[in-house]
């Protein structure tokens, strides 16, 4: 269902440095339980074994019900975010999407709980932080998690009876709502087809790399439900019926078909106990045929060309995808990791076989990537922007550089620094957000497709054995052994085709057409009779009783505390910057290094992006390319290299940095600092073939980002309007850089040298310790060698004035602004900064930005008008409402519209109102890794936020009312008048609806 999305663009360029509270716990809390003996038997739980998950220092206990055979895995650890999850077997039979149906028919309404929106009721109105279920290949998940133990208890039973005791009297309106629908509104409305599923699908498989992952499925497997996209087609899910959904889940819903992941500091007696006495007991044991679609390797490879619709006016030139893939049959654990390393190493830009494609000019941006999520796991060679008349050389030149590594084996020293940076990424995996969650689903997956319990548990000891085979040619010998004689591979060639687009909607508009054309009255009626029928079921308010039920907490329940850390702020004799915050962490550590760029003329912010976008790709005086990648990944784990607008006064003044951050050992820290300086004082900017290779990557990369993931642009573009460090971001890395970039690609033919000039020139500003942030997170020891060893960067600096340029004139987007890019659904936004609207931001917003959104806004965008997701976003700058996969524009504009007159009109209680209290105030104190927590605490006091802050909005939230939501009514007012609309999709659909834009832009 998927309803949380990660929002990276929003709180990069609306709150720019977020807050990150921490609900401190006291020691009898972090307390563990002692967990069982092999063989004991708890609540009808029979203790199978116990192990030890040295990925996140957890014990494992693995139980088996007796009765039903269920499996139940706890991962027990002092993570106060505490989760539980099950999952079970469901293999994709067909396209029909009965999978994904029934996901969301079943976390809708349970007999039990008979909401008919229940997820968004744990979503918004309980004390969770995190709820929600997926739809994957071979297996169906449903994650919750929260800080409240109690809660989680009280969720847990939620979920199990969601998936086991199903609400039947609204499930054929579920079904409707989900799946599919016609409407019509009365007898002169045209007829419709929408459905939540199905328009989610028109958008996933509206873009070319879905398209291509399905076509080097179905070249792969021919003929085996593996090929099957397990979310469904929409031209398949318009053909499910109700009762399939239901033969699907009395098949496969059943506990001996099922895993349940219990995870973090609870007391799992009595999860078993509810577990077994309220579910898992009334149920036998069952044997479950469960189809995997396994077949025979293939004896030839395969090819496979596919069609993929475009609007009249895109150019399709160079803009294929070509993909080699080769599928694996029984590999062990240990390859199972192996392979995903290897494909690491092959994809490092340095490695040979991207020094070879970048040479070959088949296509704009290459890629390596390994997929254990399948009964036979793929290992994916792709070309994205590609010319498809080279597809032959495209598979050639795979084979050649394959043959060749065997041959005349990999660097080692490149290997050994995947294989370090691999184990430290893994390593630090707590310091995620969600980590119960994360971890659960990547379980269930191993489970699912491998039958594997086990595969995290061994994770660690995995890597630190390949890498003691890796001197002895562990990686060649995988090459040799899984892909030199494999033929169990495909080369699978996805080409856009001009028009087809506008064929296919012209297609299904006629055929809807003549549909309608066919009907009698009687069929007519009917129609409409039952959309009538559907909306007024929908407009139905839920009992708020039952919403009760679903909560484990009260508001006097929740603390009111934030985890702080010791900060230190000092400046250097030449006025450097250092800030550093003390984390309870061993040898692990992040740093950054932040260079005032005010000095960057305007007319000079698109080679300042270029500059950070190419920083560290370029060879040096000391190292090559192939060197300097090497270092990079020994020494600078998981680094970035960006421009980062720290802001001040809630974003109305800013200042731009270049932003230079990293994980590493705190005992290498003065080997990463000499990288470093190494990168900034020696790069050479003259390569001009290496420069046009990266400029031609970063355009393939952007076209491909904009036609993936449209959301990223409509929030880049829309947010523009709503301060001045939005406005700078959109322009150094939005569709103005995109079209810089596409010049600047001809430029570099014919004349070379004037791009390396002006890149030499912004690093001669950059290169500055005058306003430099230096800033470290780390244990106490570590911070004292940071403030020592930073000098091997400082002292190497020069200290000049910078004259600060003047932005405020650079330009924005329309205010209503259409783009056209290749999509069969749209993505709608507006909005206003709190300057605009005349209010200011108080934590009181919060709860009132879930109520609007699961009250009024999704009731009407997803249940009424079939888009698949709605987000509402208060933040300290202004609001924002988007709509994503949604088949409309007009429509949803228009639901917007409506939030004064909903806000006046509201009949709304406290009690209501405090449930979503419950949840804004989860959501605010949800915790990060200590590594994570004190760097966000570093950043928050850069931008002048103090702990204080953090309290005063926990306060603010807990103290919302009635008569708040009420004063929002003129700030509504003033958001609908003043704000900015956006939309990006169909160039046909923007068409439809042009009158309610200023521009409509295509991406060329």
């Amino acid at each position: 269902m998927e309803k949380k999305l990660s929002l990276t663009l929003v709180l990069i360029l609306v709150l720019s440095l977020c807050f990150s509270p921490h609900t401190a716990a006291s020691a009898s809390q972090t307390a563990l339980i002692p967990l069982p003996e092999t063989g004991e038997v708890i609540s009808g739980f029979k203790t199978v074994e116990a192990g030890d998950m040295a990925l996140i220092n957890s014990k494992s206990v693995l139980f088996e019900h007796e009765k039903t055979g269920a499996k139940l895995l706890y991962i027990q650890n002092k993570d106060m975010d505490r989760s539980f999850d099950i999952s079970f077997k469901t293999p994709a039979l067909d396209n029909a999407g009965a999978i994904h149906v029934l996901e969301h028919m079943s976390i809708s309404c349970s007999n039990k709980y008979p909401l008919k929106d229940l997820i968004f009721a744990i979503l918004n109105q309980t004390y969770s932080t995190y709820a929600n279920a997926y739809t994957r290949q071979n297996f169906t998940t449903y994650p919750v998690s929260s800080l409240s133990e109690e809660q989680l208890l009280k969720l847990t039973d939620v979920y199990l009876d969601s998936v086991y005791h199903p609400s039947v009297s609204n499930s054929k309106n579920l079904f409707s709502r989900e799946a599919w629908r016609y409407e019509m509104q009365d007898a002169n409305a045209p007829l419709t087809l929408t459905g939540t599923v199905y328009n989610e699908m028109k958008g996933d498989l509206g873009n070319i790399s879905s398209a291509a992952s399905q076509n080097v499925l179905q070249a792969l497997f021919p003929g085996s439900i593996q090929s099957n996209i397990a979310a469904g087609v929409p031209d398949n899910i318009k053909e499910l019926t109700y009762e399939q959904v239901l033969n699907f889940r009395n098949t496969y819903y059943h506990p001996s078909n099922s895993l349940m992941v219990l995870y973090g500091n609870v007391d799992y007696r009595r999860f078993l106990k509810h577990i077994n006495d309220e579910f898992l007991s009334k149920y036998d044991k069952k044997e479950i045929a469960v189809e995997t679609g396994k077949i025979t390797p293939l004896k030839e490879k395969a090819e496979r060309t596919v069609k993929f619709p475009v609007a009249a006016s895109s150019n399709t030139k160079n803009s294929s995808q070509i993909d080699y893939a080769f599928a694996f049959t029984d590999i062990s654990e240990e390859d199972t990791v192996g392979l995903g390393i290897l494909a690491d190493i092959l994809n490092q830009e340095t490695s040979p076989v991207m020094e070879a494609l970048k040479k070959s000019d088949i296509g704009g941006s290459y890629s390596v990537s390994f997929d254990a999520a399948f009964t036979q796991p793929i290992l994916t060679f792709s070309a994205a922007n590609a010319d498809e008349s080279k597809k032959a050389e495209f598979k050639m030149l795979i084979d050649n550089s394959m043959s060749n590594i065997i041959s005349t084996g990999f660097d080692k020293t490149a290997v050994d620094a995947v294989i370090s940076n691999t184990l430290l990424t893994n390593s630090n995996l707590a310091e995620n957000r969600n980590t119960g969650v994360n971890l659960s689903m990547k379980i269930a997956s191993m489970w699912a497709n491998h039958g594997s319990l086990d595969y995290y548990n061994h994770l660690i000891k995995n890597i630190k054995t390949i890498k003691d085979k890796a001197e002895d040619n562990y990686f060649e010998k995988l090459l040799k052994k899984y892909i030199e004689n494999n033929n169990h591979a495909a080369l699978a060639i996805t080409v856009p085709e001009a028009g087809l687009a506008e064929k296919l909607a012209n297609a299904e508009k006629k055929h809807l057409s003549d549909l309608k054309a066919a009907m009698n009255k009687q069929e007519l009626d009917k129609i409409t009779a039952d959309t009538k029928a559907y909306n007024e079921w929908n407009n139905q308010l839920p009992d708020p009783k039952i919403v009760e039920s679903l909560q484990a907490v009260k508001i006097a329940d929740l603390p009111e505390e934030v985890k702080t850390y010791k900060t230190n702020d000092s400046f250097t004799s030449d006025g450097v910057r250092l800030l550093s915050a003390e984390a309870n962490v061993g040898e692990t550590e992040t740093s950054s290094l932040l260079f005032d760029t005010s000095a960057v003329p305007m007319k000079k912010l698109h080679y300042l992006q270029l500059y950070a976008d190419l920083f560290g790709k370029l060879s040096t005086k000391n190292y090559t390319q192939k060197q300097l990648n090497t270092q990079k990944l020994r020494y600078l784990n998981n680094a970035e290299f960006h421009i980062a607008n720290v802001t001040q006064n809630n974003a109305r003044q800013y200042t731009p940095y270049f932003s230079i951050s990293w994980m590493g050992i705190a005992s290498e820290y003065d080997k990463q600092l000499s990288l470093v300086k190494e990168i900034l004082l020696n790069t050479n900017f003259d390569n001009s073939k290496a420069l046009l290779n990266l400029v031609r990557a970063q355009v393939s990369n952007l076209k491909s980002q904009y036609t993936n993931d449209p959301l990223s642009i409509l929030l880049l573009r829309n947010l523009a309007q709503i301060d001045e460090s939005s406005t700078y971001q959109n322009y150094i890395s939005g569709l103005d850089y995109y079209n810089f970039l596409l010049k600047l690609e001809k430029d570099l033919v014919s004349n070379p040298k004037a791009a390396a000039a002006e890149l030499k020139n912004i690093n001669a500003l950059i290169l500055n310790k005058t306003n430099l942030v230096t800033t470290y997170v780390g244990n106490k020891n570590a911070i004292k060698n940071y403030e020592d060893s930073i000098k091997i960067i400082t002292d190497a600096l020069p200290k000049k004035k910078i004259t600060s340029q003047d932005y405020g004139k650079l330009p924005k987007p329309a205010l209503r602004e259409g783009i056209a890019v290749d999509s069969t659904v749209q993505y709608n936004a507006i909005s206003a900064s709190y300057k605009k609207m005349g209010f200011a931001f108080t934590g009181k917003l919060l709860p009132i930005q879930t109520l609007i959104d699961q009250n009024y806004i999704t009731p009407k965008l997803r249940f009424g008008y079939g888009a698949y997701v709605s987000i509402v976003s208060f933040n300290s700058n202004g609001l924002l409402t988007a709509s994503y996969r949604d088949p409309n524009i007009r429509e949803t504009f228009e639901v917007y519209k409506g939030l004064p007159a909903y806000i006046k009109n509201m009949d709304l209680t406290q009690e209501t109102l405090d449930r979503f209290i419950l949840n804004a105030f989860s959501d605010y104190s949800a915790p990060r890794g200590e590594l994570a927590g004190a760097e966000s605490a570093l950043l928050n006091y850069l931008s002048g936020k103090k702990a204080e802050d953090k309290l005063k909005i926990l306060h603010e939230i807990k103290s919302t009312t009635v008569q708040d939501v009420k004063d929002t009514f003129a700030m509504f007012q003033s958001f609908i008048k003043n704000g900015s609309y956006s939309t990006v999709g169909s160039k046909q659909k923007l068409l439809e609806n042009k009158d309610l834009f200023d521009e409509i832009l295509s991406i060329k």
